[in-house]
């Protein structure tokens, strides 16, 4: 079985869960303000339409310790899927993104609101206040729907212990990505720390160790799923780089141009700076990171990540990761079927479009 013919139902399930549980949350809170309510509203529309990968590998872990999903793994994988939604909001903000998924980010959805309803203040802070809000909402509803739910009461202490443990470290990840941005000088190590923090625990690997944790599995079988999780987690954080750049916006739902504008630290762009030649270097570290730059110029800044051979360098090491990742998947499960899923998977994350 290959990885769309394994999370596709799976992701069907888990929106109609994800659906009637925010409805639930709007028509409750309405009772309170629309203020309120329309925290739900906003995550509801932010996280809607999404993959589902992480709330699958909630799924793919729990069924790679010789158990069989049911409903009641649902709430899990809903948690880990607003837990996703509420950091991407926050991270909206850090980035100062405007776009995420085709659509307004919900502090400039909060910042339009602003300016249309209300002559006090200042429309940008509002908007980034209501969201921070917003997000941290979505950050204690997750735990919640995990302590909720109907597994055996040690084993979902230990899931939530391990969730708390790999979100510590991602907001570790985001910080150093942050600080990283006001440096003059930075390092593939460096770059890489933020990959394994940021990207590889949270989106790969806790999902995967939170299902298999509830399925009862001992700590020494939990830890082998790393050997698969953390390669493949840092492999889909570079392609992650490579469509910020180069990606089909109508596919990937954001701008090709923020990654660029922003000054984004990754790869491509240390990669380029180490391997250009001198002028290269010179006019890329003046084009990266200006947000005033020109739809010419933001091409000029890509033709030198693809002449200095950084593009090639990354796509290689994409795939050698990716390679590295699948051969842990005996490791974690002698299902045959589950194996190919762990397989296919990986090709994807490496060869995706979106």
């Amino acid at each position: 079985m290959d990885h769309k013919a394994y999370f596709a139902p799976y992701a069907s399930r888990v929106n109609t869960f994800l659906h009637q549980h925010l409805e639930k949350k709007i028509n409750y809170d309405k009772e309170i303000s629309s203020i309120s309510s329309g925290v739900w509203e906003k995550i509801e529309s932010f996280i809607i339409g999404g993959k589902r990968i992480r709330a699958g590998l909630v799924k793919l872990g729990y069924e790679s310790c010789n158990k069989r999903a049911t409903n009641s793994l649902l709430p899990v994988s809903a948690a880990i899927e607003i837990l996703h939604g509420s950091i991407l909001i926050h991270d909206d903000i850090a980035d100062q993104d405007e776009i995420r998924h085709g659509n307004p980010t919900v502090h400039k959805v909060y910042e339009a609101h602003h300016k249309k309803n209300y002559k006090k203040g200042d429309s940008a802070h509002y908007g980034e206040s209501m969201s921070i809000i917003v997000g941290d909402t979505g950050l204690y509803e997750a735990p919640f729907l995990i302590s909720t739910s109907k597994f055996p009461e040690g084993l979902k202490i230990k899931a939530l212990n391990h969730l708390f443990k790999y979100f510590i470290d991602t907001a570790y990840g985001e910080l150093l990505d942050i600080d990283l941005g006001y440096r003059a000088k930075i390092t593939e190590k460096e770059i890489m720390s933020i990959y394994t923090l940021k990207t590889a625990w949270y989106t790969i690997c806790g999902p995967l160790q939170v299902g298999a944790i509830l399925a009862g599995a001992n700590s020494a079988h939990v830890k082998r799923f790393e050997n698969y999780a953390i390669p493949l987690g840092i492999a889909f954080q570079i392609q992650d780089d490579i469509l910020g750049i180069f990606g089909d916006e109508g596919k990937t739902g954001k701008s090709a141009a923020s990654d660029i504008k922003e000054g984004k630290n990754t790869l491509l762009y240390t990669q380029a700076i180490k391997k250009g030649a001198p002028k290269q270097q010179r006019r890329l570290q003046s084009l990266w990171g200006d947000r005033n730059l020109t739809a010419s110029e933001i091409e000029e800044a890509r033709q030198i990540v693809v002449n200095s051979g950084s593009l090639k360098y990354c796509q290689k090491m994409a795939a050698k990761l990716a390679k590295r990742s699948q051969e842990g998947v005996l490791s974690i499960t002698k299902n045959k079927e589950l194996q190919e899923v762990y397989v296919t998977l990986a090709d994807f994350v490496v060869n995706r479009k979106h």
